[in-house]
C-alpha cells in the first residue's frame, strides 16, 4: 500500500497578549449584551424597533458571530 503525505500550507499568526485580551473583553461584552437583549420585555423591544423573533435570533447567536 502506498501512502501520501500532504503538507498543509497555513499562515502563522502572531497574536499579542493585548490583542488576545481585547478579543476576550469584546467577546464577554457581546455575550452580556445578547443576554440583556433576550431579557427585554415586549414593550422594550417595541421601543427599540425590534420584534421578539429578531431579538431572539440575535440573542441566540454565539459570541463570536
Amino acid at each position: 500500500m502506498h501512502t501520501a503525505t500532504f503538507k498543509a500550507h497555513t499562515q502563522t499568526r502572531n497574536i499579542s497578549a493585548t490583542a488576545a485580551l481585547n478579543w476576550l473583553v469584546e467577546s464577554v461584552r457581546i455575550a452580556s449584551q445578547r443576554r440583556s437583549l433576550a431579557a427585554l420585555s415586549l414593550s422594550a423591544l417595541d421601543d427599540i424597533g425590534l420584534s421578539e423573533a429578531q431579538a431572539m435570533r440575535e440573542a441566540g447567536k454565539p459570541f463570536w458571530a
